[in-house]
């Protein structure tokens, strides 16, 4: 039997889709519909239940699906097994925060590149809510977020906890009171945050309390714009230190000693456990070596132990 055919049935079983099904494995949505076919075919039942707008598994395709997953996995280890890395092929498709981008993703992707030439990578970039769904969906193979995510269905490891300061230019932090600051100082000045979404916001308001109806909050979701506004004068923004390192060591940047201390950030890998996936395994052992390397390079205050 063509372990292809039973992949397609896994995505189209968990995405709901022929279409999305046809994204993840790079083919037509017709390539799909003939490999659903002839599995059809072979096993002389229905698979998915076509007449409705959601494609459904009939009851024997849930039955099959199992099975379907075991194959899939059991191949990938026999290649992981057996075979050289370089000879590896596939698609992996990585999820990761704009902390991680901004860190040590670099770093991860040309070790692994040199590891496994013959294998594609996916990245997406965003924020940790549509990361976790998207790994829960099966659109993504293993993530780097700021959560761990639902238990018993992915693996979570915690790899670092990043330190969170409020960072501002030399001419803006000059505009503050010297010494330690109150929160209710910093939310008299523009403040540059991520999505309401995101972890970072949730830092800036549950200190807010009476401050947050007369904060002025710009939202963005590239970290590289939001670092370029805080170094023009935009706006006071609460960053991971380990981001702004370079920054702060040149002076054009400033680290404010605010009164609370965020709450820092943690950094968890996360990989979906069926069906398990090898290659993304290899690429969360090597986060975890790179993430340990990066912060011996990093001021020792970056991190929180």
């Amino acid at each position: 039997m063509n372990v292809r055919f039973l992949e397609a049935f896994v995505w189209v079983s968990k995405l709901g889709s022929f279409t999305g099904a046809a994204d993840r494995l790079h083919t037509t949505q017709a390539g799909i519909s003939s490999r659903i076919s002839t599995l059809e075919e072979q096993f002389g039942v229905r698979l998915f239940d076509r007449e409705h707008r959601a494609v459904r598994l009939t009851y024997q395709g849930s039955q099959l699906l199992p099975y379907a997953e075991r194959m899939i996995e059991l191949q990938t280890r026999m290649l992981g097994a057996i075979g050289k890395p370089e000879h590896l092929s596939g698609i992996l498709r990585i999820g990761v925060i704009e902390t991680v981008v901004h860190t040590w993703l670099p770093d991860l992707l040309t070790r692994f590149a040199e590891r496994y030439p013959n294998v594609t990578l996916e990245l997406e970039s965003d924020i940790t809510p549509r990361l976790r769904d998207d790994l829960l969906r099966g659109v993504l193979d293993c993530t780097v977020t700021s959560e761990e995510m639902t238990p018993g269905f992915v693996e979570n490891r915690r790899m670092a906890t990043f330190a969170m300061r409020w960072i501002a230019s030399p001419a803006m932090a000059a505009c503050l009171p010297p010494g330690r600051i109150a929160f209710a100082e910093i939310a008299r000045h523009p403040i540059i945050s991520f999505h309401r979404e995101s972890s970072v916001y949730r830092n800036i308001a549950q200190h807010a309390g009476a401050c947050e109806a007369d904060m002025r909050i710009s939202y963005f979701s590239s970290m590289g714009a939001m670092i370029g506004l805080v170094r023009s004068g935009f706006g006071i923004a609460l960053l991971p230190l380990a981001v702004v390192q370079d920054d702060l060591a040149h002076g054009a940047l400033m680290l404010l000693d605010v009164d609370p201390l965020p709450a820092p950030l943690p950094l968890v890998a996360s990989v979906r456990m069926e069906p398990a996936l090898p290659l993304a395994e290899a690429l969360m052992a090597l986060a975890d070596s790179t993430c340990q390397a990066f912060m011996q390079r990093c001021r020792s205050d970056a991190f929180v132990t």
